[in-house]
């Protein structure tokens, strides 16, 4: 339980604390933007990392429309898998994830900041992800639960 803790702070607390600390001064300016990483998991059922990014997506979003004509952007972005050292570095095992379903890290920042220029809030860059977040949003929840359920972590004891 203390990881998923520390995700939370992480992926809520602080984003939550430096959007804020960033838009006091592009408010004041007339101008900026402030792209926020969530996740197209934050459209399945999948736990406390779905439901973190989840949260990333509302506050975003809820934020830039409260923005409104300041100048100051806001944009919750929702990438797929992409090729980082994030997984490794987190010793996350991704034999089981589709090529098909790798996303170019430059390819992505380019998309994501014309969507923010765009003044979008919300950026899922890619075609592939925009149909499985189109899927998952016409989808019955309780069919997305039990599929991500089978990769995803399980509670209580084994």
């Amino acid at each position: 339980m203390g990881d998923e803790l520390t995700m939370l702070k992480v992926h809520c607390e602080a984003v939550l604390l430096l959007t804020t600390a960033a838009v006091v001064p592009m408010r004041e300016r007339g101008r900026g933007g402030v792209a926020n990483v969530a996740s197209v998991a934050a459209f399945v059922p999948r736990g406390t990392y779905g439901a973190s990014k989840a949260w990333v997506v509302q506050f975003t979003q809820g934020a830039a429309r409260d923005l409104g004509a300041s100048g100051v952007r806001l944009m919750a972005l929702c990438p797929g898998f992409v090729r980082t050292e994030f997984h490794k570095r987190a010793r996350m095992d991704t034999g089981n994830v589709p090529g098909w379903l790798w996303l170019d890290a430059d390819r992505l920042v380019d998309a994501a900041l014309k969507d923010l220029a765009r003044g979008k809030s919300l950026s899922v860059p890619d075609p592939r992800y925009k149909a499985l977040t189109g899927l998952a949003k016409l989808a019955p929840r309780s069919a997305l639960a039990r599929a991500s359920s089978r990769t995803g972590r399980r509670y209580g004891p084994r």
